[in-house]
């Protein structure tokens, strides 16, 4: 609906339900960016004031969130990871229609710790290729991963891009389907760069994941370690009374 000067109704209020409206109706979509306090004031003939208040509403509503240098986005509503479920990022994504995307922040072989060592059943003093990403959804940043690989069943790998579905790579380069991924969960803090790449403010709350991923003959390909926001998925399994 059009701004009207003459309604009883405060300006921000018609504002905010205008931009509301467009969110609802699938005009502005979850990661769009939306105008500027200066773009609203300039198109609606409005204070900045009035515009800042209404977009402050949409903050407090969950509808939008700010970025930093960036502007106002409309929010991500909360990814669902199913920890009963074999599922890739790029498939739990796109089950929840949204766009996945991967940036490779670095890549090498590396000494397995103990951790890797235990999953993976490798010996003292064996190497490991180490996979870290930032992985997005509608371009809103929303996991941190590192995984460990076994780079004798996946010879090559380094070499690779890698900024896919990891899981269909195992699977079309080098016929190794996943078959089980089994999963540990607690809840930790994060701070300084971790949080900078995940866009969240230090002491922000994260799920940290330990996994690991079996082929169908029990052999393990990959482990992981990686960092969920907690504000952007809901973690949801099934229990049954004993």
């Amino acid at each position: 609906m059009p701004i009207n000067m003459e309604s009883k109704l405060p300006l921000y209020y018609q504002l905010k339900e205008e931009i509301k409206g467009k969110i609802l109706s699938g005009v502005l979509k979850e990661g769009d960016m939306v105008a500027s306090e200066r773009e609203l004031s300039e198109k609606y003939s409005l204070s900045s004031t009035t515009v800042r208040r209404a977009l402050n509403d949409l903050v407090h509503e969950n509808f939008l969130e700010r970025k930093a240098g960036k502007g106002s986005f409309v929010r991500l509503r909360r990814v669902q990871k199913d920890l009963r479920k074999v599922l890739s990022f790029t498939n739990n994504m796109r089950e929840m229609g949204l766009v996945p995307s991967a940036r490779v922040l670095g890549k090498k072989m590396v000494p397995a710790k103990a951790f890797v060592q235990e999953s993976l059943g490798l010996s003292k003093g064996a190497f490991v290729f180490r996979l870290d990403r930032l992985r997005l959804a509608n371009e809103i940043p929303i996991m941190l991963e590192t995984r460990y690989i076994r780079d004798d069943l996946c010879p090559g790998i380094m070499e690779r891009d890698l900024s896919t579905s990891l899981w269909r790579i195992f699977e079309e380069v080098y016929g190794h389907k996943p078959y089980r991924h089994s999963q540990t969960l607690r809840l930790v803090t994060i701070s300084g760069k971790f949080a900078q790449l995940l866009e969240m403010e230090d002491n922000s709350p994260v799920y940290l994941i330990k996994g690991i991923t079996y082929l169908r003959d029990g052999q393990a390909i990959e482990c992981e370690e990686s960092l969920y926001r907690g504000d952007k998925y809901e973690i949801t399994f099934e229990a049954v009374a004993g």
